[in-house]
Formats: C-alpha cells, sequence, structure tokens
C-alpha cells in the first residue's frame, strides 16, 4: 500500500488513520474529518470513502492535494492528560513498506550501497539488502533487560575492506561490583559497554572494548552510537535512572565528570581518547544529559544534535557543544527539577513542554538538493510518530510540526529510529516492516 502524508484524528480509544493520494492504478482513501473542541481536543469524527484521486470522478480532489488544510492542529491520545497537540505537515510523500518481517530494530546504519545494518535489543545484529537478509549474528554476551540489551550499531567507514561494526550493548550480569553508596530497590544498576567487533560469517568476533563500566540501568541507558564527519565515535548514554532514587548524592552523579551516565562520549575508533577532547583524558564530550538515545550532525556545521528523554513531558533536542553542561538533574527546559547546583548550563534547542514525545533516534536530511534538507527529524516512541525540526540559519527554531504518524498493518507500534538515505527516510521499531517515506510529485507539493 503506498499511500501519502496523512491527517491524524483521536476518537474515543485513540485510532489513527492516514489519508491521501495513491498510486496511478487509484486506491481506496479514508478520510477523516474532524471537529475540534476544548483546547483543540478532537471530539468528533466524520469518515468519508472515496475513490480514485487522480480519475476525472474524483469527489472531494482537494484532500487528494494535501495533508491538513483546515486542521490546525494533531491531537493524539497518548496517556491521561497528556495529548499532542502540533501542527500537522503540509509536505506530501509516499509511503512504503519494505518487508523484512517481524522486527525489534533498535538502531540502523546504512552503507553506501543501499544494504542496511540494524540491531535488536535481544542480541541479533542483522546485515539487509533491503529485500533479503544477508548476514545474522548474535552477541552471546548480552540480552534484552527492560529497555536495554544490544542497542547502538555504527559501521566502519571502510566496513567492506574490514568488516567492523561498533556496538553499544548492556554486559549481561554486570551489576555494579563497587560502589560508595548503597542503591535501594528502587534502581537496579547495570553496565554496558561499546566495542568493536568483526562482522564476518555469521559471527561477531575479535572483540576490541572501546569503552567500559558505563552504568546505566534497564530504562536510562542511552544507547546511540555514530560516527562524526570528524571520524570520531559519538556515545549516548543514560543517567541511570538515580535520579529516582532516595539517595541525594546519587542525584549528582550526572553532574560528575568522572561518571559516564548521562553524557554524549567521544572516541577515537580505536577506543583511544581524542586530543581535542574537552576534559583531560577522558572520553566525556558533554555532560548533564537524562536519557539521550538520539543523535545525529547538522549538515553544514557538523554540529551533532541530540534527542533526550523529558521527566513526563519536557523532552529535549539539544545542540552539544563540546563541555558543554545540560543541566541534568538540576535543571529541565529552563525550570528547577532536583536540588542539585549546576552552573553555566547551556539551553535546549526545542522543548516539548506541552506533551510527551518520548524522543529515540534522529537524522538530519543532508543532502543540498533535497526538498527536505536541514531539517531534523526525530522518531517518538509516545504515538509512534515522527516529528520535524527546521532550523533556521543560526541554528535555532525556524518551524516544527508533527510529519507522520504510523498506521498500517505493514510499519506498525513504536518508531525507534529514522535514517536517511538516497533521498528517502527509513523508520525503524517495534514491528513490522521497515517504513520508507520519499518526497511526492510535484502534483502533490504545495
Amino acid at each position: 500500500m503506498v499511500l501519502a502524508a496523512g491527517i491524524v484524528l483521536v476518537g474515543a480509544i485513540g485510532a489513527v488513520v492516514l489519508y491521501g493520494a495513491g498510486d496511478d492504478d487509484g486506491a481506496d482513501h479514508i478520510a477523516w474529518d474532524c471537529t475540534f473542541q476544548d483546547h483543540d481536543v478532537c471530539v468528533q469524527t466524520e469518515i468519508t470513502e472515496f475513490h480514485r484521486c487522480d480519475g476525472e470522478d474524483r469527489p472531494r480532489q482537494e484532500h487528494c492535494r494535501t495533508t491538513s488544510d483546515g486542521i490546525e492542529s494533531v491531537t493524539l491520545f497518548t496517556d491521561p492528560a497528556n495529548f499532542v497537540t502540533a501542527p500537522l505537515t503540509q509536505e506530501a510523500y509516499d509511503v512504503e513498506s519494505l518487508d523484512i518481517g517481524q522486527t525489534h530494530a533498535w538502531d540502523a546504519t546504512f552503507l553506501e550501497d543501499g544494504r542496511f545494518l540494524y540491531t535488536e535489543m535481544d542480541g541479533t545484529l542483522i546485515l539487509h539488502s533491503g529485500e533479503d537478509v544477508i548476514e545474522t549474528a548474535t552477541l552471546e554476551n548480552t540480552r534484552k533487560f527492560g529497555n536495554t540489551g544490544l542497542l547502538g550499531v555504527a559501521a566502519d567507514p571502510d566496513f567492506d575492506e574490514n568488516r567492523y561494526v561498533y556496538l553499544y550493548y548492556y554486559v549481561d550480569g554486570s551489576f555494579p561490583r563497587s560502589m560508595d553508596i548503597d542503591i535501594t530497590d528502587q534502581v537496579d544498576p547495570l553496565y554496558n559497554r561499546v566495542s568493536r567487533f568483526e562482522f564476518r560469517d555469521g559471527e561477531l568476533t575479535d572483540e576490541l572494548v572501546l569503552i567500559d563500566d558505563i552504568e546505566g540501568s534497564s530504562g536510562h541507558s542511552g544507547g546511540r552510537l555514530a560516527i562524526g564527519p570528524d571520524g570520531y565515535l559519538y556515545v549516548t548514554t543514560g543517567d541511570a535512572e538515580y535520579v529516582k532514587t532516595d539517595h541525594a548524592a546519587l542525584h549528582e552523579r550526572v553532574q560528575d565528570r568522572d561518571f559516564l551516565g548521562g553524557k554524549v562520549l567521544r572516541t577515537a575508533l580505536n577506543g583511544d581518547i581524542p586530543e581535542d577532547n574537552p576534559f583531560e583524558d577522558s572520553h566525556v564530550y558533554a555532560y548533564g544529559l537524562r536519557n539521550p538515545q538520539g543523535i545525529d550532525f547538522h549538515p553544514a556545521t557538523g554540529e551533532p544534535f541530540v534527542s533526550m528523554h523529558g521527566p513526563w513531558r519536557h523532552d529535549e533536542v539539544n545542540r552539544i557543544q563540546a563541555g558543554a553542561n545540560y543541566g541534568w538533574p538540576g535543571e529541565k527546559c529552563g525550570y528547577d527539577y532536583k536540588e542539585v547546583a549546576v552552573t553555566d548550563t547551556t539551553d535546549p534547542v526545542y522543548c516539548f513542554n506541552e506533551w510527551t514525545i518520548a524522543p529515540s533516534g534522529t537524522a538530519f536530511v543532508d543532502d543540498p538538493d533535497h526538498p527536505w534538507y536541514g531539517s531534523y527529524f526525530v522518531t517518538g516512541l509516545r504515538g509512534s510518530m515522527l516529528y520535524r525540526i527546521e532550523l533556521d540559519d543560526d541554528l535555532d527554531v525556524a518551524h516544527s510540526e508533527v510529519f507522520y504518524i504510523r498506521k498500517t498493518e505493514e510499519i506498525d507500534n513504536r518508531l525507534r529510529n529514522v535514517e536517511f538515505n538516497d533521498g528517502s527516510l527509513y523508520l525503524f521499531g517495534d514491528g513490522y516492516g521497515v517504513g520508507r517515506l520519499t518526497p511526492g510529485d510535484d502534483q502533490y507539493l504545495q
């Protein structure tokens, strides 16, 4: 099934439906109209079915040309007293599904020829052609444990020659070997690791540990990997949920630069600490982060941008600068959170103050000839959506909108990652298949 971008409505059970222009053969479409009342909550819907948007007898043809004329915001039920309210995109695009079967993909990375690698939290690494599985390997030293397990993946720039992959994973059975402060049963801390492996003939061999003993938890381990334009590997790490403990001293650990949780780390591909890292003899590049799960690099400046989960709304997008402190847990989205002293903090680029997106993987469109060039796309676990942030020349937010919300049998459940490759956005998540979003023909563009 191929659809253009759609309109999103909510009913009593939070139903979401897309509509749009069909393929050349014509297709059935379902359009949802909605009356907004009471603070932009959708309280009434009317379903209209129509056929063959490209035919002469097409009814209500304006629905074939745009996604959201007359609709001011999206209302998507997420949980009690928490609704998504944001502009809905006016862009038109095609939505396709690559049938790769049932997956629980967490991270993915594309190779130059269109093949892609992706991880599943249970320890599986898969190399896929886009049509068929090429190679699969299992990392034996990990398992899915809550929301952690095998997480981030990055491919070496010379992957075809050396078959090197970089993985972020929970070391199975690893709990603190020593700690000066007792941990309550509110948190089960564990250790994560970043390693380089050789991925060949269905096996992961020759592990080289790059960064070890990264404290995390079953919920807040961060875990995204990306190789920057400077050739270094960037790593996002979670705060290990220590703010949820009764021990005030643990709340301060994210502000401690000797603690690897709640950070962006930066390492050479052999594990060496880059000489221009901001803190001497440290992989820490930036700190004061809660649970960052997305990272990509601005196509013009090369700066990393990171998405981060907030505590009940207040999710953030941050422009990462060397040595910067992003305030957690003393600050979140500009307000005080815990009684932890923080100084010289850097404000986020964008805050989701009114609703929760639960941001995961992110991607910039880096093709200067592409109509979405420079847009920063953020996958949202809450609501299974793709959010778009457009930046101006000063890298301030010029516009933001809900760009896509999944609702097909092929692309289902939570969206965990987005990658841009060869003109399209690819969506990975806990469901069937991979979604591919491609700009529509000129007749569907505004």
